[in-house]
């Protein structure tokens, strides 16, 4: 069989349901072997950025590889902004990249780059395949690295020739997945320290996530009266409403950091790398703080803060050897302190109303908390209005809220997509800053032709807020570069064929949204926001001079 046709072979055994794709000259031995599988989608976006953004949406809404096919050169470097975003969320994703012919390597031939070099920083694996005999070889491991340990991105490059070649091709099947088992020993002292202590804590992360680990997650929670955080972005992975959710470790949530900082006595993390941002700069866990890190990746144990025990496994494999331990007497002291700050919690996260001369973003969330089915998937974009959905609105099923921890702008538009092909019965919601959506809007042409109906709110203050919120922390009044001049994009959403919607006042929000839930097809709303409150505890006015926690 062709090259091509080999590698869209291995797609189908791996069990692929969607291909993102900007497709391009290089690669189009593998557009006509997919041209015979109707079991993969095959889905045409935009821009390879976006297509990237998508595969790396879709993964995160399945817990699956997600699967993106660019060109050469220019195809490439676009969808590497999705890739950086993939290795540092710990995303699996497997970007298959059009490349020279074999023959005009290394002489500079036309859109040519060695991705070796290019994507050797972000990727968890980079290859070129040069014989078309070893696509399943190459294919298989891809797919092994890109879900196995920590997950994340791995990039195949495939030159046109070789894919256009005809060769005698063996096929063999995918990897079994890797699962590691902790060391007994290892989870018998865990258990003795978590009875042992006056006020232990769980730190979850998307290690239990991409285990699947959502049930005993909660068993061992509840069993052992273990209090559960959330790392940065993972709000999904434990029920919110669950009596033992303590909420979201960011540094914006105080209460949460003072737990951990201060009244902790021990802190179990399972499935988190303890990134920059969970973390509050690598601020925590406090020096000498007592503490266990359970990864299935063993170049995690230890990465940024050294654990009293650090445990290689799986997080839903380290949760099932420990429930077959005896949980501690009851604790009526534990219960009542844990009750105390699941209080504190849902104060935290209900808004309150706050007047202001546009849309108050306090009763947008109030609107959506009370609409928004349980089942619903929640996409946010980077930008300081993010930090009210991250804030406000609660998860009660898995795999509910997608939003970059990478901070980079445009993922929430294409993720959103990618999440309604993956669930077509869930609603799907995407919450987008007048910046972001400008740069990555468009894939709502590709919800379109593909029937992926979504709602995009788009926030729109006219300019790049998150911006001109350092700027005038560091350098006050003197705000440059950051105002935006905007479309009507109620108008533009309208011209994608969706709903177009605006609102310019609180009361018109809900009456909106609903339109929005009851449209045929796809809607775009307007939300005319005020830039002066960037983010739920700040204002615009009284930041002067006040720095703020950035790189």
């Amino acid at each position: 069989m062709l090259g091509g046709h080999a590698v869209a072979q291995c797609l189908r055994n791996e069990g692929v349901r969607h291909v993102f794709c900007v497709p391009g000259e290089s690669h189009v031995a593998v557009l006509d072997g997919l041209c015979d599988m109707p079991e993969i989608k095959l889905i045409t976006n935009r821009q390879e950025g976006c297509a990237c953004f998508m595969a790396e949406g879709y993964a995160k809404a399945t817990r699956t590889p997600g699967v993106c096919l660019v060109t050469r050169g220019p195809g490439a470097t676009n969808a590497s902004i999705a890739v950086h975003s993939a290795k540092y969320d710990s995303v699996p994703l497997v970007l298959l990249i059009g490349q020279v012919g074999r023959g005009a390597r290394g002489r500079e031939a036309g859109q040519e780059i060695d991705y070796t070099h290019f994507f050797g920083s972000i990727a968890k694996w980079v290859i070129e395949i040069n014989d078309s005999r070893h696509v399943p070889r190459v294919m298989t491991r891809a797919f092994h690295l890109a879900r196995s340990g920590r997950p994340g991105p791995v990039v195949v490059s495939l030159p046109r020739d070789m894919l256009e070649e005809d060769a005698d091709i063996a096929m063999i099947d995918p990897y079994p997945p890797a699962r590691p088992s902790p060391d007994p020993k290892q989870i018998e002292e865990m258990i003795g320290r978590i009875n042992a202590a006056k006020k232990p804590i769980l730190l979850a992360g998307s290690g239990t996530q991409y285990s699947r680990a959502w049930q005993e997650l909660i068993d061992f929670s509840e069993k052992f009266q273990v209090p559960v955080l959330t790392s940065y972005k993972r709000q999904d992975a434990f029920p919110n409403s669950h009596p033992n959710y303590f909420g979201n470790l960011t540094n914006a949530n105080k209460h949460a950091r003072d737990l951990v900082s201060n009244e902790s006595d021990l802190v179990v993390v399972l499935g988190s790398r303890l990134n920059q941002q969970t973390t509050g700069g690598f601020s925590l866990p406090r020096p000498g703080q007592p503490f266990i890190q359970i990864d299935a990746d063993e170049q995690n144990i230890g990465q940024n803060s050294r654990p009293d025990v650090g445990i290689v496994s799986d997080s839903k494999q380290a949760l099932l050897t420990a429930l077959k331990h005896p949980g501690p007497r009851p604790n009526e002291s534990r219960a009542s302190w844990i009750a105390e700050h699941h209080s504190m919690q849902k104060s935290y996260c209900t808004p309150a109303e706050r007047p202001t001369r546009r849309v108050s973003m306090e009763r947008v969330m109030a609107d959506l908390k009370a609409t928004l089915p349980a089942d619903a998937i929640t996409t946010t974009d980077a930008g300081s209005f993010g930090q009210w959905s991250q804030r406000y609105i609660e998860f009660e099923q898995p795999d509910s809220y997608i939003s970059p921890t990478l901070g980079c702008m445009g993922p929430g538009v294409p993720a959103a997509v990618a999440a309604k092909l993956a669930h077509p019965e869930r609603l799907v919601v995407a919450h987008v800053g007048d910046g972001g959506f400008l740069m990555t809007g468009q894939e709502m042409a590709t919800a379109k032709q593909y029937g992926a109906n979504i709602i995009t709110i788009v926030y729109n203050n006219e300019g790049y807020n998150s911006i001109r919120m350092h700027q005038e922390a560091q350098y006050p009044g003197r705000q440059y570069g950051t105002d935006l001049v905007n479309p009507d994009f109620a108008a533009l959403g309208t011209g994608y064929g969706a709903l177009g919607l605006r609102v310019s006042r609180d009361e018109e929000f809900l009456p909106a949204f609903k339109k929005a839930m009851a449209a045929d097809g796809s809607a775009l709303i307007e939300v005319l926001t005020d830039l002066e409150y960037v983010t739920p505890s700040a204002k615009l006015s009284e930041l002067a001079g006040k720095r703020l926690q950035g790189d």
